[in-house]
């Protein structure tokens, strides 16, 4: 297995875990030849929503979440129609974000700030915080300053 796929499947295992700790079901779908990785069971109405899984290290201040697929063979960029969530596993933080497809449609990187920024500019960042819970509905843009976090934190064992 190549550690390009490796990084993948364990981007995909925590999310998986963490949806489940928030108390939503989880489906896995069959094959490799679709643009999800995940299929989400939203507690709150048992809504049916396609996620599509990254795995991103940031560097403690910016999280880059890519809304595109590379390999040798395609490069492919997800839109509002395939997928309504990206949800991106940040090693460096060891937490996972959830961007609804209002948040990235048409887009190729979003930006997700850990730390303000250094100008003091707040006008149109996206804090990760704002993303750590799977929440509203993907194609309907967010609240601005929503901060409704999950307080528990996802435990990972020592390597």
């Amino acid at each position: 297995m190549g550690k390009t796929t490796a990084k993948g499947e364990l981007g995909e295992a925590m999310i998986f875990a963490d949806l489940v700790r928030q108390g939503h079901g989880v489906a896995i779908p069959w094959g490799h030849d679709l643009a999800l990785d995940l299929i989400v069971v939203r507690k709150e109405n048992g809504a049916l929503e396609k996620v599509q899984c990254k795995y991103t290290r940031s560097d403690g201040r910016v999280i880059l979440a890519k809304v595109t697929s590379t390999s040798a063979w395609v490069h492919h960029r997800y839109t509002k129609d395939e997928v309504d969530w990206i949800g991106v596993y940040d090693a460096t933080t060891v937490q996972c974000l959830y961007l609804p497809a209002s948040e990235w449609d048409g887009q190729t990187l979003v930006n997700l700030r850990l730390a303000p920024t250094a100008n003091g500019q707040g006008k149109g960042i996206r804090f990760a915080r704002e993303f750590m819970v799977l929440k509203g509905e993907p194609h309907i843009g967010r609240r601005p300053g929503s901060d409704d976090r999950v307080p528990l934190p996802l435990e990972i064992p020592p390597e």
